[in-house]
């Protein structure tokens, strides 16, 4: 069921285009994650109650791979959750917990053009890839890191480089408690 669901989720991003200014709203494409929408029973980590299994589960790495795609974009991150336990995918604080109802990822286009997702699934490999494309406004570079401040906490930055190398600033993009 999980490799279903990152399936759904991809086919439902892909070629979404985003407008300058506006947000996007992972929810609003993806969910809800219910049978009659086409998901399967899948591993969760956001289980309300002691159910480890339900509708949907494995949409969370789609959207953590979304939410990464905008951290090295230099996206506006407007929304973002960590899970209720580590997960294997990624490194704490890279991830980003969907849940329909009550967590959502969202980013804005904080670009002068429109900007166009792009989400392959490679099922042999069972991984997923996410591309952003629109227009180049300028050389910089973005470098994402994390601090555990203690076993069960994790800070995520984002440090932005112009082209000389010169540091323009480092955000606090994410507070994760496991």
């Amino acid at each position: 069921g999980r490799l279903h669901n990152i399936k759904q989720g991809v086919e439902r991003r892909n070629d979404v285009i985003v407008p300058s200014g506006e947000k996007f709203y992972f929810n609003d494409y993806c969910a809800p994650y219910t049978k009659s929408n086409g998901y399967e029973m899948g591993p969760i980590v956001n289980y309300v109650s002691s159910q480890k299994l339900g509708y949907g589960g494995g949409i969370c790495q789609v959207s953590t791979t979304l939410f990464m795609a905008c951290l090295q974009a230099d996206l506006s991150i407007v929304e973002r959750h960590n899970h209720a336990a580590r997960i294997d995918y990624v490194d704490d604080g890279l991830d980003a917990a969907v849940v329909y109802g009550s967590q959502d990822f969202r980013f804005q286009n904080n670009t002068s053009y429109p900007i166009k997702i792009s989400a392959v699934n490679d099922e042999a490999e069972e991984s997923v890839t996410v591309s952003l494309y629109g227009t180049k406004e300028n050389n910089n570079t973005v470098e994402i890191t994390t601090e555990n401040s203690d076993p069960n906490t994790c800070k995520t930055y984002r440090s932005v480089y112009d082209e000389a190398g010169n540091l323009l600033r480092t955000e606090e993009v994410g507070y994760s408690q496991y």
